[in-house]
């Protein structure tokens, strides 16, 4: 039997960085033209974009993206052919 290689903490952290970083960009722009409920809902990155902003192959991104599912820190859309969009879950705070 072999076992699973273990997560890789510091892709994994510039993953989520990385996820963060758009979201709000994109976000901040949504919130200029559009409907942010329908952002909110449909937002993901795609697993290619990764490439610009993380010195890492997309093979080894996919790879701990995979890991994070598992894990569930993320979701995956793979509807789209040849083009999987990744969001991560985040904690919803009830608001008192």
């Amino acid at each position: 039997m072999t076992a699973s290689k273990p997560h890789d903490p510091e892709l994994r952290a510039a993953i989520i960085a990385e996820m963060r970083r758009k979201k709000e960009v994109d976000r901040a722009v949504w919130k200029t033209i559009g409907d942010l409920t329908w952002f909110e809902r449909t937002w993901g990155y795609c697993t290619w974009w990764f490439k610009f902003e993380i010195p890492r192959e997309t093979k080894e991104i996919r790879r701990e993206l995979e890991k994070m599912e598992r894990d569930g820190l993320v979701t995956a859309d793979r509807s789209r052919s040849n083009n999987t969009l990744w969001k991560l879950v985040e904690p919803h705070h009830e608001s008192k």
